[in-house]
């Protein structure tokens, strides 16, 4: 397959670069466009009409090309599908340091990247490794042995988001498909003053009391698999309002 893999935590993340040598070592076709820098939480920003540098670097991890991108994980998704002229089977954004589920997925640019790929008609998976620190290798062959499962499984406008204990293989319980938590599970908006003028938003984690969540799950050690959408239509309420198009 032709696989182009981003992320939001920069090009020299070693998640990212694994995930390359992983891939390139079963003869898959990668390709690499990641941010230069940390992109979290950027979502699904981009920058019109904004010029971006672009750099290519010279090799990475089994890549047939890698480039380095100024803008958002969601630009790089869009610029590689724009510029470097290649018909992708598959992109993957990850493996993200930390998780992504519950309501906080809304706030990743792994997530952001992954959602941009979708758009563009192109199967995409967004990939998350549970905390922060420790290896990668649970996650990226998780995903490598099941890759093609996974693949199949995308329908049109629709991505995977998947999130990995930090955990080895043996210790991790199974895999749950499983909906998105309707909490924040990680942030309380809560604002700590640096010094004067300077302030920082605090995390800290929320209880989560759903039965079949992503967040549920991945606390008692499953890998979780979430179908997401880009259509943001809530149909339900669309019919309870529909009444109000016969208001004058």
């Amino acid at each position: 397959m032709n696989i182009l893999l981003t992320n939001d935590d920069g090009y020299f993340s070693s998640g990212l670069q694994i995930m390359s040598s992983e891939l390139s070592a079963r003869g898959h076709n990668v390709y690499v466009v990641a941010p230069d820098g940390q992109r979290s939480g950027f979502s699904h920003a981009m920058n019109y009409n904004k010029p971006l540098v672009l750099n290519q670097l010279l090799s990475y991890c089994g890549a047939k090309k890698a480039y380095v991108c100024s803008g958002t994980p969601a630009d790089c998704v869009r610029i590689a599908i724009l510029h470097l002229g290649i018909k992708f089977d598959l992109i993957i954004a990850g493996p993200n340091n930390a998780a992504n589920f519950g309501r906080s997925l809304i706030c990743s640019g792994t997530v952001g990247a992954a959602e941009e790929g979708a758009l563009c008609g192109v199967k995409s998976i967004a990939i998350s490794r549970l905390e922060h620190g420790g290896a990668y290798y649970s996650t990226v062959n998780f995903l490598v042995r099941n890759l093609d499962v996974l693949a199949g499984a995308i329908a049109p406008d629709t991505f995977l988001n998947i999130n990995v204990p930090n955990l080895p293989a043996d210790k991790i319980c199974g895999v749950k498909v499983c909906a998105q938590s309707t909490v924040l599970p990680s942030f309380s908006d809560a604002c700590e003053m640096v010094d004067s003028g300077t302030v920082k938003i605090v995390g800290k984690r929320n209880p989560v009391t759903e039965e079949d969540s992503d967040v549920v799950w991945a606390s008692r050690n499953y890998i979780t698999i979430t179908p997401l959408t880009v259509s943001r239509t809530d149909r339900t309420q669309m019919e309870k309002i529909k009444r109000l198009e016969k208001c004058e």
